[in-house]
């Protein structure tokens, strides 16, 4: 995802809703080039670490259709991935072909990216340890170690029910199952406690919720 990188440009230009006047283009090319900055601060930390890694912005990767990814340029994924090295991209500002352009979400990018290389398990990564079942009473708060779609129907989201207002938790879980049904396992996990998106991406035990069917 491109958090504060991405959203503060895209919102105040109202990228996300395509071209409707020249002053636009300013926002959709700022956005770019902030993503482009964070991209590559994640890229440097990789090849700090030892880690052979290569930015691939969504803009050039993806080209949607009303917001959808209907082209994907995967054989630059693979050519990297052939090589060993990490391609790393993000949520980003990309073209479309209806809208002219628009944003692409991190959370649709990692399905798509998932279902077309079929991989076994993708890892999200937050600043909470999972999904909270809400008391609708109480208000207490409680962790789902599982969550299957029927249940996730059902829950308050930031305490508005099927709303996307919490870092669009909710559209991640909802992506998160069209990925369940193509065969992969999704866990959600908190990314600020050390050590638990490595356990996650290894299949061992973690504190965070995991998407059943």
């Amino acid at each position: 995802g491109a958090g504060s990188f991405g959203h503060p440009v895209a919102k105040q230009y109202s990228v996300d809703k395509g071209y409707r006047e020249q002053g636009q283009l300013e926002g959709f090319v700022k956005t770019l080039q902030s993503v482009k900055t964070l991209n590559q601060h994640v890229v440097n930390t990789l090849i700090e670490t030892g880690i052979g890694a290569v930015g691939m912005p969504a803009s050039t990767l993806f080209i949607t259709r009303k917001g959808i990814i209907e082209t994907a340029h995967l054989d630059l994924v693979l050519s990297a991935l052939d090589l060993g090295v990490i391609p790393v991209t993000c949520g980003d500002a990309v073209f479309d072909r209806e809208l002219k352009f628009t944003v692409l979400s991190g959370d649709q990018i990692a399905i798509h990216l998932a279902k077309s290389l079929k991989a076994s398990r993708i890892v999200f990564a937050s600043d909470v340890d999972g999904v909270y079942d809400v008391d609708r009473e109480t208000g207490e708060k409680r962790l789902l170690d599982k969550l299957d779609y029927r249940k996730h129907t059902t829950l308050l989201y930031g305490g508005v029910e099927g709303e996307d207002i919490t870092g669009g938790m909710f559209y991640k879980v909802e992506n998160g199952f069209e990925a369940v049904k193509a065969g992969a396992e999704v866990v959600i996990v908190n990314g600020l406690v050390e050590g638990r998106i490595e356990a996650a991406v290894k299949g061992k035990p973690v504190t965070g919720t995991t998407l059943v069917m």
